[in-house]
């Protein structure tokens, strides 16, 4: 059983919490999740768990980071500041946040054995190619995580994937769904088509001055510019603190003299066991006979110790350990049930200990050896030494400053000069920012909030000190201000008369294709200037692009030639004749294990929304009007 814990970390979760120290961590504690949000607004509740705005305003945040961090130059700001995104976030927090309320009430856990398996697994917590605790906490330090929230999330990870496996690991296509619909995929056409210019219909259009200030009148949110502010700020941030701390040689050597045992391998110890398997809340009964016979393998193992591997691999009841003579490997102190854990760790080499009792039952164990802790050398550590020093120095360097940097911007509340002179920073301008989108540091809520209050607009005068994230305040103050203007007629005019005319054209050229369309349907081509023809697929080219070919391939082909229109980018409109229709003569291997993951992944999806619209119907979700509004 614990084996079997062990190889499982080896899967998608190490991967994933490697992915998640990169980044960022994409969950929140445990206690955040079933507990809601204390600091009030509450938008959303979930069964007897509330979701907070600032809670929700974190977690946009949050997902925007990472978006920024996995997709580099190709991503868009302005996707994470729609109410699209917000929504899609809030809808994700409900959705965990039932399926944990779920997990907890069938009573999904995630055994101590669990989680200290998974670390022992995962690369970047070894050192020598075992686990290092002083490695694990310096990894999590780094990213400001502390063990026992790391811990609590990969429980929330095992809880997640338990309650969830039904859902994500029932789906499975079928190979004739599968090959009708690489039949279609891979099937081209021949087209080829007329294209009705724009200019044909321009002198049809005809526009009246009312339709433009009726227009006008019924859009003026279009022409509306929200409030807009710049201002000037200071950022003061602990890890430029953290570079600017000297570090001497002398302050390395007497740091890694006195925490020497924080920079090596602890004591690792290896051993076996025979495990008689017992639910945790089994009768006590069963519990006795459970233990009657693991007193008795004890006993026999006592008196002819060389049997043990014999026993293991025939009356053991973990099997990825009995398949190795119930050899569990090497571990440090703390990496397995306590019970267990205190056993192995108060015993001498080839010392039998039993029965030991521990949530999964009772285990007979046998220590096989012990590997003293190591101190690693200092060349081998410098880094890690002079990253700890410079950390611990800087951060009672940060804390003063950031006592004085918060006097300072509110003591003098008319200028950021003081407090930049006195901190060696330079003051900053930020460029146009609405209450709805502003680039960083002003992205963060609170000092968006802080910015557009209406006493700061005024004043101008500075916010306070805001952490925007941790060990990074930032102090602002508005230094211009446009209040939010509709634009007048006279200003908007021509673009809306572009507009007026691009509709009505788009409109009598669509009339004028669609009775053509009629009219070559009953087979009357003559006079047609078509293009030459060309073998076109389903993905767009540069002759279609994917609306186009969208359109294509909806034509009915049953009866050819058979026609389509559309309206084109440039303002034309094309009408597309399709003459023959090409089926691939074999079906490519690739292919259909491509439509087979993607079918796979749609049916999941469609599993797991009815699943959790069943979870969530047993939990009252409540969602307020206005829950998504603002940031």
């Amino acid at each position: 059983m614990l084996e079997a814990i062990r190889n499982h970390a080896q899967g998608w979760l190490a991967k994933v919490l490697l992915g998640l120290i990169a980044l960022s961590f994409a969950l929140f504690g445990l206690d955040s999740y079933m507990s809601g949000d204390q600091s009030g607004g509450e938008i959303a509740k979930v069964g007897d768990v509330g979701v907070s705005r600032e809670e929700l305003a974190r977690e946009t945040q949050g997902q925007a980071d990472r978006l920024r961090e996995s997709l580099g130059p190709s991503f868009d700001p302005a996707v994470t500041e729609t109410a699209q995104f917000r929504k899609q976030v809030l809808d994700g927090l409900i959705d965990r946040k039932a399926l944990f309320q779920d997990a907890q009430k069938l009573k999904i856990i995630a055994p101590d054995a669990y989680v200290a398996a998974v670390l022992m697994q995962i690369p970047a917590f070894q050192q020598g190619g075992k686990f290092s605790p002083q490695r694990y906490e310096a990894v999590l330090r780094q990213n400001n995580r502390t063990p026992a929230q790391f811990e609590s999330e990969l429980r929330q990870s095992f809880m997640l994937e338990t309650v969830t496996s039904p859902a994500s690991l029932a789906a499975f296509p079928s190979s004739t769904s599968l090959n009708q619909i690489a039949r279609l995929v891979a099937q081209q056409r021949e087209v080829s088509w007329v294209d009705l210019p724009a200019s044909t219909v321009i002198a049809q259009i005809k526009l009246k001055p009312d339709d433009i200030v009726k227009y006008y009148a019924n859009n003026k949110s279009a022409f509306t510019e929200p409030e807009q502010l710049r201002a000037e700020y200071l950022v003061l941030d602990r890890a430029n603190v953290a570079a600017g701390v000297t570090i001497s040689d002398d302050d390395i050597s007497e740091y890694y003299a006195s925490h020497m045992a924080e920079f090596g391998l602890p004591e690792q110890r290896s051993a076996s066991h025979i495990l008689i398997a017992v639910e945790k809340n089994a009768d006590a009964a069963t519990r006795a006979k459970a233990r009657a016979k693991a007193n008795e393998l004890f006993n026999t193992v006592q008196k002819s110790p060389e049997r043990f591997a014999e026993l293991a691999r025939s009356q053991s009841q973990d099997p990825g350990s009995a398949a190795q003579d119930g050899h569990l490997g090497s571990f440090g102190r703390g990496m397995m049930v306590k019970s267990f854990d205190d056993a192995v760790f108060s015993m001498q080499p080839n010392e039998i200990r039993g029965p030991v009792e521990s949530d999964f039952g009772y285990h007979v164990i046998r220590l096989d050896g012990i590997q003293a802790a190591q101190a690693a050398p200092l060349s081998d550590v410098r880094a890690a030494v002079i990253d700890a020093l410079r950390k611990q120095r800087a951060q009672k360097v940060f804390a003063d400053m950031a006592d004085n940097f918060g006097n300072l911007v509110y003591e003098n509340a008319d200028s950021l000069q003081p407090a930049a002179a006195a901190t060696k920073l330079t003051i900053q301008q930020s460029g146009w920012m609405t209450s709805k989108k502003a680039s960083s540091p002003f992205n963060h809520p609170g000092l968006l909030a802080a910015v557009f209050n209406s006493e700061s607009v005024k004043s101008k005068q500075n916010t306070e000190a805001i952490e925007v994230q941790p060990g990074v305040l930032v102090a602002a103050r508005v230094i211009e201000h446009r209040p939010a203007r509709v634009r007048p007629l006279a200003e908007v005019k021509p673009a809306i008369e572009a507009r007026l005319r691009e509709e009505q054209s788009a409109r009598l050229l669509t009339g004028q294709g669609e009775l053509m369309i009629q009219s070559l349907a009953k087979g009357r081509e003559a006079g047609q200037n078509w293009s030459a023809f060309h073998i076109v697929g389903r993905q767009p080219s540069a002759m279609l692009d994917a609306t186009e070919a969208k359109a294509v391939f909806r034509v009915a082909a049953e009866k050819l030639p058979a026609y389509t229109g559309f309206m084109r980018p440039d303002g034309s409109y094309r009408i597309v004749r399709v003459s023959r229709v090409l089926d691939a003569p074999g079906l490519d291997s690739r292919l259909l294990s491509s439509i087979e993951a993607g079918v796979m992944q749609a049916q999941q999806q469609a599993d797991m929304q009815a699943m959790l619209a069943l979870v969530k119907a047993g939990q009252k979700v409540k969602i307020q009007p206005n829950a998504i509004e603002g940031r």
